[in-house]
């Protein structure tokens, strides 16, 4: 079960970094190979942020940790 996140302390900046760098490296991808191969890494990288966002689960929820 997945429980509710408390965005009020989520690190946005984290979030900003993370995703810019995603980003830079799927234009990368795309420039120097193929286009499609830049979306599958992005859509990649947001479905493994996702599946192991439980790691941070209790950091997101308990902002004193």
């Amino acid at each position: 079960m997945i429980n509710s996140i408390n965005l009020k302390h989520l690190p946005i900046q984290d979030l900003a970094v993370s995703g810019l760098i995603i980003f830079i490296i799927a234009t990368i991808i795309a420039n120097l190979y193929n286009p499609l191969l830049g979306i599958i890494y992005v859509f990649g990288n947001i479905l493994t942020l996702t599946f192991l966002s439980w790691l941070y689960q209790e950091t997101w929820n308990d902002p004193s940790k």
